[in-house]
């Protein structure tokens, strides 16, 4: 199994979330069954009714220690106003293009060929290769396979899971979390000039006042601060949309959607509780569609201290995004670390440097071999 190659076979797939992802999931469970693994297929819909599939690759002994998963997803963000095809991989100046190459197929097929060097009776300890849908739009991928897999319910979870978002091969210890929810004002259109109408924005202001005062508050008191993240203090992201109504219409809805990253220690329910009853006590409608816990692995951790010998580094690092840690932490003990770059990560012609793939291998592979080899 060649990692470049595989790459370049995945980009060919077009996975962007919304979208079902059962072609692609069908040729990987051919991929993993190739190589030798027992393969458990963990299916659901999301809140569109769209079918999504994980996968669940296994080999090594049925009894024994818990063992390793190596965690990816195969699903990406859109890709607009790109200068190349975003679904044909393309090599250049020592750079793989391509939607996914970086964030995160090429880590994904990185975990796959360290399996395929892997044989089941050359294994003390399981290993896992677990794929995941939706991860890009809320984690559900990993929620579904943390509740359904009929395999980790049989063998338990594996002790130790290693999530290869591109950290450039350096090894993360915690991540802040990810809460969206939306308010929306409903209003009646009306031309604007008879004063018959009910302008939806008028009816989200003082919310959006309040909402202000709450952003201003996390980001300057620092009793809110965290000194392990940059920056220190947690995002609350505030944007509006009424639709692009013209001007000379009285806009029916409006809505205000925010992103909040808690970080390790904060109690998230205290800012969505003030949000929602600022959004009913203005008569507005509230709904909370993703709240993701923040991660921390205790840098002392024998995972995080395990990476930190592999990769030579002295310390361990944080980063302000979120992963499916948010979810696979609650079971086992994680470090977040994978080829390429999270500056690449969902730009417009998104590319990985071929030399982490070779990296990529040698880090992953390092891992098995602690952690599940003979």
């Amino acid at each position: 199994m060649d990692a470049k190659k595989l790459t370049q076979t995945l980009i060919g797939y077009n996975t962007v979330s919304p979208l079902s992802n059962v072609e692609v999931m069908d040729f990987l469970t051919e991929t993993l069954e190739s190589i030798d693994c027992e393969v458990e297929r963990v299916e659901y819909k999301d809140p569109a009714g769209v079918l999504k599939v994980n996968l669940i690759g296994r080999k090594g002994p049925e009894n024994g220690e818990r063992g390793l998963a190596l965690l990816g997803h195969i699903d990406t963000v859109p890709a607009i106003g790109w200068s190349m095809d975003p679904f044909e991989a393309r090599i250049a100046d020592g750079k793989m293009y391509g939607r996914g190459s970086c964030d995160m197929k090429g880590s994904v097929s990185c975990m796959i060929e360290v399996a395929s060097r892997h044989a089941a009776a050359e294994l003390k300890a399981p290993l896992y290769v677990v794929i995941t849908a939706d991860e890009e739009v809320g984690y559900f991928g990993a929620s579904a396979v943390a509740e359904k897999s009929q395999m980790f319910k049989k063998h338990g979870f594996p002790q130790y899971g290693v999530v290869g978002e591109p950290t450039e091969l350096h090894a993360v210890y915690a991540h802040k979390g990810a809460v969206r929810f939306t308010v929306t004002a409903h209003g009646r259109a009306a031309h604007s000039s008879t004063g018959e109408g009910d302008n939806a924005n008028l009816k989200l202001i003082p919310f959006l006042a309040e909402m202000r005062d709450i952003y201003q508050e996390l980001t300057s008191d620092t009793q809110y601060f965290n000194d392990e993240f940059n920056p220190p203090f947690t995002d609350w992201n505030i944007t509006i949309s009424d639709g692009e109504c013209a001007a000379n219409i009285t806009s029916p809805l409006s809505v205000c959607s925010i992103n909040y990253r808690p970080m390790p220690g904060d109690d998230a329910q205290i800012w969505i509780d003030r949000a929602r009853e600022s959004a009913e006590r203005h008569g507005l409608v509230f709904d909370l569609y993703i709240n993701a816990p923040p991660v921390r692995t205790s840098p002392d951790a024998e995972i995080i201290q395990a990476a930190l010998e592999i990769t030579g580094e002295a310390t361990p690092q944080t980063v302000a995004y979120s992963t499916d840690a948010t979810v696979f932490a609650q079971h086992m003990e994680t470090v977040i670390i994978g080829p390429g770059s999270i500056r690449q990560a969902h730009t417009v012609d998104e590319w990985m440097a071929l030399d982490q793939f070779p990296q990529g291998v040698s880090i992953f592979d390092q891992f098995v071999k602690r952690f599940c080899a003979k």
